[in-house]
């Protein structure tokens, strides 16, 4: 069996039986790499189909050279980009982004977005000047009605404990940006730091 490479066949490797026809492929039969590039059929040695074989994720390239590359040595600055996405990520999970509320029919994970909390705080604020005693807005899917200023405390305390965990946030960021070694970061508890998640209670 004859292993060649062409940059026109998809996946470049295929097999033949035996060495294909010089005279049929005339002009079109190469023996190097840039060969290869230029559209030409290359036959592999015996020793890169088994680097190959013993290699199946390896680079045309490396197997070419039959040497795997080492990948890159990771940097600092890399450990750093990589602590701080984890660092948003977690700051916008549930595991932050969310308060409990205990209502008669069970209790309510839910999260207001910055933009939730500020409608509901209009809202509130319109039904405080026009007298009314009540208001009613969603918790998840569930419809619930409180007394306006039960209504304003709750989204007071649900506010303060977003303005917490956003200190927390930018604090981990700026102690990650601090640090000088790749074990520091990498070390870095993202989860530390963050006030207990709010339980709300409407009973």
């Amino acid at each position: 069996m004859k292993t060649y490479i062409k940059k026109s066949h998809k996946g470049y490797y295929i097999d033949f039986p035996e060495e294909i026809d010089a005279e049929y492929w005339a002009g079109m039969i190469g023996e190097t790499l840039e060969d290869f590039y230029d559209g030409k059929w290359v036959l592999l040695s015996d020793e890169q189909v088994a680097f190959h074989e013993a290699n199946p994720r390896a680079s045309l390239k490396e197997v070419w050279d039959m040497q795997i590359t080492p990948a890159p040595e990771r940097t600092i600055e890399q450990a750093k980009r990589e602590k701080i996405a984890a660092i948003t990520e977690y700051d916008n999970s549930a595991n932050v982004n969310s308060f409990n509320v205990t209502t008669e029919t069970g209790e309510i994970s839910y999260w207001f977005t910055a933009a939730e909390r500020s409608n509901y705080r209009s809202s509130i604020d319109a039904a405080e000047l026009i007298g009314l005693e009540n208001l009613s807005f969603y918790v998840g899917e569930q419809a619930i009605t409180l007394p306006t200023a039960t209504a304003k405390l709750m989204l007071a305390q649900i506010q303060l404990y977003a303005d917490q965990c956003y200190m927390v946030t930018k604090q981990h960021k700026a102690a990650v940006e601090a640090l000088d070694t790749i074990e520091g970061v990498d070390n870095f508890d993202i989860t530390s730091g963050y006030p207990e998640k709010l339980q709300l209670s409407l009973i």
